[in-house]
């Protein structure tokens, strides 16, 4: 910004010439000594100017630098003719500013604003002279260095990557097809030795049965034949009555004949009857086999690899302590902060009764699934907008849901005694339903099993998607009930290895189990009471809910430390299920208290800064 019109001092003055004095009073041919500088309209001010240039309404928002940083002297406007980087937001001034508090460039009218009011702000054209050959240059030049070596090695690797994922691609199909190819030979197989069993029940059958209509055929020409005679010697009653006697006699015989070919009229009929085993494969997901990540992402962990070299680089080269948080991704979210986002409305515009949301599934699709205890329902929700996009009445109080291969989920309905299959494709709809033996609460899926807790008595099972009991725990090694109330439970994988944590709420326990049921340990602290829904975030990492807590906890199972990561000043009072987007790192919780609609009708939203 030129300085304001009729403020520069004449050349001709006293002491002017370097500008070290009040230009105001020059203009009146008075030399005063300069206290402040104004850095928007360039002026050199006494201190009674400078009372003026702070009461005067176009100026009173300038900033002025005192004795300690202002210039020794005003450069010439020709000054501008070494800038050439225009400002970002006042597109007609240059860039001569740089404020070390914001590390921010401006230009004469970003100095205007009350941002930088209480900055110190240094020109660029004196910052610039000692850049050159400061640590920060320098440390800039090594880690761009550093990041083109970076580029060029982690091109390879990916260039090594992309044809090894190639040839094991190629691999894998061969080895798909080929299993496959064995499985159609098998079934040839057995469809050709089935085939030929029935033929040969077949015609065992109509042998027997061609041979007994011989007989009765044979019985039948006798019968008539001795039945024509008797009727041919009616006209003489001697010999009627001699071979009436011995037609007698021949009677017998057919009626015995007859006996037997009953007693071997019992044919052996047949019919096809499909093999279970055949059919729980049919109505399994993973069918043949699946294709298991045995590594981690490529992309992801060059990512991570690359920041984390760059991140450590600056940091040596650069010693600015800001840096430590470019790896703050890296560690866990018991170290983090939250920033609370807008609630989530789930109540529908003619829902009568308020909810009461037990639990929450994240779908692909930022869509949120959630069952609904009071209103009988499954709740589908749109997170992008907010909006309830659909809902399904349920044929009983839904408790726990969870996620199913094949867009679909699986919901537990405690009183009735089911388990309720939907598909979550669009909206969601209802499918086949499943009983079970007792009250059954919290659910989850593994490895085309369900596991299922049940209350009165506590236990944890292990069942088929038919709902087959397969193993069951409800004791420790010492006989004791090993639960009183586990209400809700979660299956996760630590070192590739499926693991399955039991909250029990009345005595305040996590229970980690193995596959095979096995209690491998036990988690309890006293900021944790009554705990309700878990999630695992990452390896050895759970969030879990404290609903007579009224907390949000971190679980670290390696460690056995809890940390609190919200509570009531977040919001949180009685949160049953929790869920956690890690690409998005965004924290949904439901809270159900029965007498806050605001808490109970809505799904809180947080995200990790």
């Amino acid at each position: 910004m030129d300085a304001v019109s009729g403020k520069m001092a004449p050349m001709g003055t006293g002491s002017v010439s370097d500008h070290t004095f009040c230009q105001p009073c020059a203009n009146d041919d008075k030399t005063i000594p300069s206290d402040v500088f104004c850095t928007v309209c360039k002026e050199f001010l006494c201190s009674n100017c400078a009372r003026v240039h702070r009461n005067m309404k176009f100026t009173k928002s300038h900033p002025l630098q005192d004795k300690s940083t202002m210039p020794s002297s005003l450069q010439p406007e020709s000054e501008n003719k070494h800038f050439t980087e225009t400002c970002q937001r006042h597109a007609e001034e240059f860039i001569k500013y740089f404020c070390p508090n914001h590390e921010t460039l401006l230009c004469g009218d970003c100095l205007a604003e009350k941002e930088h009011s209480s900055c110190t702000i240094e020109r660029i054209s004196q910052v610039a002279k000692r850049y050159k050959e400061g640590p920060k240059y320098n440390g800039l030049k090594a880690g761009l260095v550093q990041v083109v070596n970076d580029i060029g090695n982690l091109s390879d690797n990916i260039q090594a990557s992309m044809k090894y994922i190639d040839e094991e691609s190629f691999t894998n199909i061969n080895a798909l097809r080929k299993f496959r190819n064995d499985i159609n030979q098998y079934l040839d197989k057995r469809e050709q030795e089935l085939l030929e069993e029935i033929e040969q029940k077949k015609q065992k059958s109509q042998s027997l049965l061609s041979e007994l209509k011989s007989n009765c055929q044979d019985i039948q020409a006798a019968t008539e034949k001795l039945k024509a005679e008797l009727q041919a010697k009616e006209v003489n009653s001697n010999q009627l009555f001699i071979s009436g006697t011995r037609a007698i006699k021949e009677l017998v015989g057919f009626q015995s004949a007859l006996k037997d070919i009953r007693g071997k009229n019992s044919v052996s009929y047949f019919k096809f009857t499909r093999d279970p085993t055949t059919e729980q494969l049919l109505a399994s997901c993973t069918a043949i086999g699946r294709v298991d990540q045995v590594a981690s992402d490529l992309a992801d962990q060059v990512a991570s690899d690359l920041a984390d070299q760059v991140a450590s680089d600056l940091a040596d080269q650069q010693t600015k302590p800001q840096v430590s948080a470019l790896n703050q991704s890296r560690s866990d979210l018991s170290q983090s902060q939250f920033s609370k986002l807008p609630d989530v409305p789930l109540k529908a515009s003619n829902g009568t009764r308020d909810c009461y949301l037990f639990s929450v599934a994240l779908l692909p699709g930022d869509r949120l699934l959630l069952s609904d205890y009071y209103n009988r329902s499954l709740k589908l929700v749109d997170t992008k907008n907010n909006k309830l996009v659909s809902e399904v009445e349920l044929p009983g109080m839904p408790w726990d849901l969870c996620l199913l291969p094949g867009d679909r989920a699986a919901v537990t309905l405690p009183w009735e005694k089911k388990i309720q299959f939907v598909s979550t494709q669009k909206n969601v709809t209802l499918q086949e339903v499943v009983k079970v033996d007792g009250q059954c609460f919290g659910i989850d899926f593994c490895d085309d099993n369900l596991i299922v807790s049940f209350g009165h008595p506590g236990k944890v099972v292990l069942m088929d998607m038919k709902g087959k009991v397969k193993k069951s725990v409800d004791k420790d090694s010492s006989g004791k009930p090993l639960f009183q109330d586990p209400r809700y439970l979660t299956v996760t994988r630590e070192s590739r290895t499926p693991v399955i944590y039991v909250s029990d709420m009345d005595i305040n326990t996590i229970t980690k189990l193995s596959m095979s049921l096995e209690v491998l340990q036990s988690y309890q602290d006293p900021i944790l009471r009554s705990p309700h829904g878990l999630t695992a975030v990452a390896d050895n990492q759970l969030l879990v809910c404290g609903e007579a807590s009224h907390n949000i906890l971190f679980l670290d199972t390696h460690t056995g430390r809890i940390t609190q990561l919200l509570g009531k000043d977040e919001g949180i009072e009685s949160p049953y299920s929790v869920a956690y987007c890690p690409q998005k790192k965004m924290v949904f919780v439901t809270c159900c208290n029965g007498r806050i609609p605001k808490l109970d009708n809505f799904v809180k939203v947080f995200k990790v800064v």
